[in-house]
């Protein structure tokens, strides 16, 4: 038997145990929101169980319960200052600005420096894509990619995510770092105890490595080699140099010196469809090109094939009526959070 936590109970621990960490309640309310929606999705690595570390970044110091604030605006271009808030909810507000800038002007971009992690940046491209635009969020990390024939780490793992609506509870949901794998899969395994596949990662020394530790200490390796290392400078350049925020070598991790602000940068793009064309078509468009992609035959072993997002789809449905799983880990960082800001550890979690 496992334990699982509903949707709407994850919102109010999640709120509940921020309260406690010192975040204004408001905060707190959307900032709970966000992280379930994350693991709704399924980006387990970047939801509800790293709530006991966002909480040490708060509390040590690395984060601010400061508003982020609009520096300046002209047109569809909005800068905002993070001023050291949890991520969030700057990411939160360079989308709702972005939003609003698109259905004005057709195309928007916001830039944002001085923030925390923001996690996924699928949360901020899908919110996006529930308001009929096409949706793209990425930003600069600290370093996690050494540059091709190098062994230092010096480029940023550098995610990035597109987004588009097909129907009410369905988007094209593009979300990737430009390394093999995400560094939280990393941090995942090293919770649990486990290793990494193999070419995942190498160590300090520039050689290949499955220990998790080793990893997070050295570089992750890009997708497609060169391309994925060119890629993700082109996404520092976007969020970085374009902006003036910190570039990765001036970025600290938010996990490992939780005291200290990491100042981290990202770019909010959004596109109005409606601005080209109406929603409904649009969005009938994308679903029957996706079949046609998706309708070929398969390879030996393959039982489906899927796009982009469907998966998330499917998974945030299921989780959204069922629970979302814990694992054990996390379900014990889950009971000391309940002990420590004395809420009742009856009204977390579900035994399946």
């Amino acid at each position: 038997m496992g334990k699982i936590i509903r949707k709407e109970q994850s919102v109010s621990f999640v709120a509940k145990v921020m309260e406690g960490a010192g975040m204004p309640s408001d905060d707190a309310a959307l900032w709970a929101k966000l992280m379930t929606e994350t693991s709704l999705l399924g980006f387990d690595t970047h939801g509800i169980r790293m709530v006991e570390r966002y909480v040490e970044f708060l509390t040590k110091g690395g984060a601010t319960v400061s508003k982020p604030e609009i520096v300046s605006s002209s047109g569809a271009i909005a800068q905002i200052d993070a001023r050291g808030c949890m991520g969030h909810l700057a990411a939160w507000k360079a989308m709702q600005t972005t939003a609003g800038n698109a259905k004005k002007y057709g195309i928007a971009f916001t830039a944002v420096k001085n923030a925390g992690h923001i996690g996924a940046c699928a949360l901020y491209s899908r919110a996006l894509a529930e308001r009929d635009c096409i949706g793209f969020c990425c930003t600069t990390s600290r370093p996690g990619i050494a540059p091709t024939g190098g062994i230092k780490p010096t480029v940023g793992i550098n995610p990035l995510s597109v987004c588009a609506p097909i129907d009410a509870d369905s988007f094209f949901l593009l979300d990737m770092s430009t390394t093999i794998t995400a560094m939280g899969k990393v941090t995942q395994a090293l919770d649990n105890g486990k290793q990494i596949p193999p070419g995942w990662a190498l160590d300090k020394n520039g050689k290949p490595t499955t220990d998790p530790r080793e990893a997070r200490d050295g570089s992750l390796l890009p997708i497609g080699g060169y391309k994925g290392y060119g890629l993700a400078l082109a996404i520092e350049l976007l969020c970085s140099a374009l902006t003036g925020g910190s570039f990765a070598g001036e970025i600290s991790s938010w996990v490992t010196s939780p005291q200290n602000p990491p100042k981290i940068p990202f770019a909010v793009i959004a596109i109005d469809i409606g601005h080209f064309q109406e929603a409904g078509p649009f969005k009938q468009t994308l679903k029957n090109w996706l079949e046609q992609v998706t309708d070929v035959p398969k390879q030996e072993g393959v039982a489906r094939i899927y796009f982009p997002g469907e998966i998330e789809n499917e998974k945030y449905r299921l989780r959204s009526e069922e629970g979302i799983p814990l694992e054990d880990v996390t379900a014990e960082s889950f009971k000391r959070l309940a002990q420590k800001y004395a809420i009742a550890e009856a009204d977390i979690f579900t035994v399946e």
